[in-house]
């Protein structure tokens, strides 16, 4: 398995893919990915990462090193599909500060042709982290490249303490955590939250993550708690967990939320919106201020009852993603999409 980076910026569920299937896990860079030195060094490594029969592409970055393999090995790659990255080109909505981000705007603009014959002619096959995700890459692959979908997990420790750990249904706090990037959609969350206080004036929402800006917290009822290291005891003092991310190819946070007991408001561009569908239909908002201010006073308006009901869904749902049951999955998954291949 290839991917970008040090050590720990591997997903942690993806490491887990990968010794679940015995595979040798090997970075391609730990440059810069924005910079000359890593594009280089990325073509490099395909030379020189030796003779496997099949190399799995970590994200889309480490697609340069898997196709170089490929042509001077021979092997079979396969892309595991966890990222935005592909989604932005196709659809032409690549922010660029950077001379590689440029290039990648001008490529998603008048490169597609030349995208779509590459990606399906040197990819093997596709792991996708949700439908969502399988959904965006189609347009892409079209049938000639075999897509299977592995959801990832919550990880073990973080995942003993949540399920006995309960919500407080007794209060209006919605928590949503992440980093503090444009595609996670705090700031449309944000521009929400006025509109959720003018019904339920009482409501608070605990923004978690680095580097968030503090004047979230100049809006009425908003904290910005920054990082925080015990995420159980976060997830026990609010009743409603908040995804509202742009464009998100799954949401482990909003898994954890649910196994909590949190049922989570997520947008309609998020992959964990196959299970939030098993919870309710209104929990899905779209991709606005306006939406998600929607589906939160939805849920802020139900009563105790409609509340600890949807609860015990949620649990029930985010019970599904422990790490055992979805490291087998994925390990079924690659077994029949190898015998695709």
């Amino acid at each position: 398995m290839l991917y970008h980076g040090n050590s720990e910026d591997l997903h942690p569920a993806h490491r887990g893919f990968a010794e679940s299937i015995n595979a040798d896990i090997l970075s391609v860079s730990e440059t810069d990915p924005h910079s000359v030195k890593s594009f280089y060094q990325e073509l490099r490594r395909g030379y020189a990462i030796g003779d496997y029969d099949t190399v799995i592409a970590e994200g889309s970055r480490p697609l340069y090193t898997g196709i170089i393999h490929k042509m001077t090995h021979g092997s079979d790659l396969v892309y595991l599909c966890a990222d935005h990255r592909l989604h932005n080109l196709w659809n032409n909505s690549v922010e660029f500060d950077s001379a590689y981000s440029l290039f990648k705007h001008i490529l998603g603009k008048h490169g597609k042709p030349g995208v779509r014959a590459v990606a399906q002619h040197g990819i093997d096959g596709i792991i996708a982290v949700s439908e969502f995700v399988e959904d965006y890459l189609r347009p892409i692959f079209c049938d000639r490249v075999p897509i299977n979908i592995a959801h990832p997990y919550i990880q073990p420790d973080l995942y003993e303490r949540l399920r006995t750990t309960d919500p407080n249904h007794d209060q209006k706090v919605a928590v949503t955590v992440g980093r503090a990037t444009r595609y996670k959609g705090v700031d449309l969350l944000v521009d929400a939250w006025p509109t959720v206080r003018n019904k339920h004036p009482d409501a608070e929402l605990h923004i978690v993550g680095k580097d968030h800006p503090k004047s979230y917290a100049d809006t009425p009822g908003i904290s910005v708690e920054g990082f925080v290291n015990d995420l159980a005891a976060v997830y026990a003092n609010a009743n409603l967990y908040v995804q509202p991310s742009r464009i998100e190819p799954f949401g482990v946070a909003a898994l954890e939320g649910l196994l909590t007991g949190l049922p989570a408001v997520i947008t309609k561009s998020t992959g964990v919106r196959s299970e939030i569908s098993k919870i309710d239909d209104n929990l899905i908002a779209p991709t606005t201020a306006d939406g998600l201010s929607s589906a939160i006073n939805w849920y802020f308006d139900q009563s105790q009852v409609k509340k600890q009901e949807l609860s015990e869904i949620a649990k029930r749902r985010g019970e599904r993603f422990n790490p055992d049951e979805r490291k087998q999955a994925f390990r079924e998954e690659f077994e029949k999409l190898s015998t695709k291949i």
